[in-house]
């Protein structure tokens, strides 16, 4: 079983509930998604770099598996599957396997972070195994792409009822946080919600201001740590 992998690397996490903590990435290549290219307005992907399928190259599980064994040979670190998109295509059918076997062996081993952390972009469907958390986004008016979201993800995740589970909302404008206002309005979730401003395109504190008044429950500000660390750079 073959992904395709742009990137494995270690750092810390640089936002959401798990922020600060040492991890390991794993970078899939590859996502049908284009988010903020709306109008007259940029591509906003953190990872542009990871978009095309061509911008990675073939791994096995077994050939992850040893890198992430030579990154961290004591098997302490949290593991994030990212992309691009780890769940589109052949890239899901890696994730899921690749997470299970982590899963299985940190179990059996008394290891942390069994469960492998999933960013995923709110198109493709979650599942409800325990071998991975999932940080769901959802995009929202000024990513072009709200169309695309598979909307039953939510139900998953009530089913799921996991404390470690996220669903992120990156926030362009006002606009933007009224729509997610009324979708946690709508489909009440009760997992951590994570607000994130399009970096250049919103003020991190115009948005506190609108967090302020509308205190959505189990909602925080999420910003990425990384980029005050080291700009906006690849393998940090």
């Amino acid at each position: 079983m073959f992904g395709k992998i742009h990137e494995i690397y270690d750092s810390i996490s640089g936002e959401g509930i798990s922020q600060g903590i040492p991890t390991q990435f794993i970078r899939f290549a590859g996502c049908s998604l284009r988010c903020g290219k709306v109008g007259d307005k940029k591509l906003w992907c953190d990872t542009p770099y990871a978009l095309g399928p061509e911008q990675g190259e073939h791994k096995s599980l077994e050939e992850i598996l040893a890198q992430l064994l030579q990154n961290d040979p004591h098997h302490q670190k949290q593991i994030i599957i990212t992309g691009g998109e780890p769940l589109e295509g052949k890239n899901g059918l890696l994730t899921r396997s690749l997470s299970d076997h982590i899963y299985r062996f940190r179990i059996q081993e008394q290891f942390p972070y069994p469960a492998s952390r999933i960013e995923t972009n709110g198109k493709e469907e979650i599942d409800e195994k325990p071998s991975r958390v999932f940080t769901m986004d959802y995009k929202l008016p000024g990513s072009g792409m709200e169309s695309e979201m598979h909307i039953e993800n939510f139900e998953i995740l009530k089913k799921r009822h996991n404390s470690l589970d996220e669903i992120k909302f990156v926030i362009r404008d006002r606009i933007d946080f009224q729509r997610s206002l009324e979708i946690l309005h709508e489909k009440k979730p009760d997992t951590n919600i994570l607000f994130s401003p399009v970096h250049e395109d919103l003020d991190a504190k115009e948005l506190v201001e609108w967090l302020k008044v509308a205190n959505p429950p189990k909602s925080r500000l999420s910003l990425q740590i990384h980029k005050f660390l080291w700009g906006n750079k690849k393998g940090v």
